[in-house]
């Protein structure tokens, strides 16, 4: 497998590792400790905290791998955005959809695109957190 270094993805890499993986937790719902859970323990919640507060710039690859499974982000984006060497791979072939939208739909999303969807997402699912219940 070929190795190369990867350029940043875009201009929305002033989104640091840290906010990003926080976005992404919070747009799946997870606390730090649910993370934790699913990776059987080896992303302590405190470590993780650290990364998301900027305190961790660039953790291992081992993290990113457990991260990028919970999270089901690309562990190649997680790799480029830590500042990792990245192997050279083609990209997944994504069958699945979501009310009939295939999510190979978002591969066609630029970087800033895919990042303000996952934003959103997290708006989406906070708002129903804090909505009184029945609304």
């Amino acid at each position: 497998m070929t190795e190369a270094r990867s350029a940043p993805a875009s201009a929305s890499d002033d989104l640091n590792l840290g906010q990003y993986l926080r976005d992404r937790r919070e747009a799946l719902g997870l606390t730090l400790r649910q993370v934790e859970d699913r990776t059987k323990g080896r992303v302590k919640n405190g470590y993780l905290s650290q990364v998301e507060g900027g305190h961790i710039i660039k953790p291992s690859p081992e993290i990113l791998w457990q991260l990028s499974g919970v999270y089901g982000d690309s562990y190649a984006n997680l790799l480029t955005r830590a500042g990792h060497r990245v192997p050279v791979e083609s990209a997944p072939d994504l069958r699945r959809s979501i009310n009939g939208v295939p999510l190979s739909a978002i591969a066609s999303l630029t970087p800033d695109e895919r990042d303000e969807l996952v934003r959103y997402i997290g708006f989406l699912r906070h708002r129903r957190r804090s909505a009184p219940d029945g609304a």
